[in-house]
């Protein structure tokens, strides 16, 4: 389905999940707080789209799935109680209990911070299998500038760096094949500044 270099990246990234990089101990490493930006405006689109099922594609360690959060000063058991939503796929291939690919399609596929540690020659086609795994709506957060956390071989993780434009561009291209799924993307352009494309 991919490259070579994906399977050689995805390689590493397992070894990092295990053991964790210069940044992050192993239990800090990509697991999933990210998604904490974006607890409202999903909820937004799954209310509004009134989906029932759900699949985080490169959910990481998926540590809100988990672990209680609080949004306007209220108090969820997990993320889940806060969607209100029915079921739930997490995968991940970098971790061996994620690692599984969706059997099923869900009405709401969700990718956050994932696209751009994609090598470029595979990163169309793999947004290409996120809309794929929809019934209604994809929501792709992307970084557009380099991460602080290097491959062994060097490289910066994020691999596909490209501006907010470019992105727009190819999803735009990709989204003809599926009239029928909404894409909501965001990019950031730093930590904590985000663009909507869709």
């Amino acid at each position: 389905m991919y490259s070579k270099d994906y399977e050689e990246i995805l390689n590493a990234y397992k070894k990092m999940h295990l053991e964790g990089t210069s940044n992050d101990a192993a239990e800090n490493t990509f697991d999933g707080k990210s998604l904490r930006f974006f607890f409202k405006p999903i909820k937004y689109i799954i209310d509004k789209t009134k989906s029932q099922t759900l699949i985080d594609f490169g959910c990481g360690k998926a540590r809100y799935y988990y672990e209680a959060i609080e949004v306007d000063n209220k108090k969820f058991n997990n993320v889940l109680d806060y969607w209100k939503i029915q079921k739930h796929t997490l995968y991940d291939p970098g971790l061996e209990k994620y690692s599984i690919y969706p059997k099923d399609k869900a009405d709401a596929v969700i990718c956050i911070d994932v696209v751009e540690h994609i090598p470029e020659k595979d990163v169309i086609n793999f947004i290409d299998n996120i809309f794929k795994l929809s019934n209604k709506f994809i929501f792709l957060n992307i970084a557009c500038y380099p991460a602080v956390k290097s491959l062994p071989d060097g490289r910066n993780v994020h691999l596909s760096i490209k501006e907010p434009n470019e992105w727009k561009e190819i999803i735009s291209n990709i989204r003809i094949k599926y009239p029928n799924i909404s894409p909501y993307i965001i990019c950031s352009t730093n930590r904590k500044k985000f663009i909507s494309l869709f």
